[in-house]
């Protein structure tokens, strides 16, 4: 990632970091299927988290997005919804997990996940403060995501840009297997699931031949 757009992410992260009882940040705008691609993150915690979402399909961050409004775990280990993403974040050092919207309008844009490390719900002060913040980046963050994703060189390696990687993977495995963009990308994600690898992983492989999943019948 290139010096100014660390610059720019220290800008928009850290007042969540200085202003709310939280360990980590991870900012994301949504593509026009509805997937997350990361924009920032404070540590690699937070970009974990964020990346499961992509990965399964399913957390709070989706559930941020179709409402437009805060969803908040106070505690992961209580929680029963979304299964596969709370199996996953069990293995990292995280209590509660808080997801504001982006909000552009009355439309969402995407969102902003925060973990911490202790369990325990946001006070009504906090998740005021979050929300009146997650409105005040929208902007900012939707203009870089779509900077990022005409200027990014391929080696810098941004997460727009793995995003991007996925999605010409979806399209070789359209070819591969003749079926729909959606369910190519579940074949992707559902490889990666079962063997135990990132969407990100599978999608290089198939986009440098490595692998094709024709050879891999459901």
């Amino acid at each position: 990632m290139s010096e100014v757009s660390q610059i720019i992410g220290s800008k928009l992260t850290s007042p969540f970091l200085e202003l709310l009882p939280i360990t980590g940040v991870a900012i994301s705008v949504f593509d026009q299927n509805r997937r997350p691609a990361m924009l920032h993150s404070t540590d690699l915690t937070a970009a974990h988290l964020e990346e499961l979402h992509f990965d399964l399909g399913e957390g709070p961050l989706f559930d941020a997005f179709a409402s437009g409004s805060l969803v908040s775990i106070p505690d992961l280990a209580t929680t029963e919804r979304w299964p596969v993403f709370l199996h996953n974040a069990a293995e990292l050092e995280v209590g509660a997990i808080f997801v504001f919207p982006l909000m552009l309008g009355a439309v969402c844009s995407g969102a902003v996940l925060c973990y911490r490390k202790a369990t325990g719900p946001l006070a009504d002060s906090a998740a005021a403060i979050g929300t009146s913040l997650s409105r005040a980046i929208a902007g900012p963050a939707f203009r870089e995501a779509i900077q990022l994703a005409v200027d990014e060189p391929p080696d810098e390696l941004a997460p727009i840009e793995w995003r991007r990687q996925v999605h010409q993977a979806t399209g070789m495995v359209i070819a591969q297997l003749n079926i729909t963009a959606t369910d190519a990308f579940s074949r992707i994600r559902a490889y990666a699931f079962s063997s135990g690898h990132t969407v990100q992983e599978v999608a290089t492989e198939v986009v440098t031949r490595r692998l094709n999943l024709a050879e891999f019948p459901e």
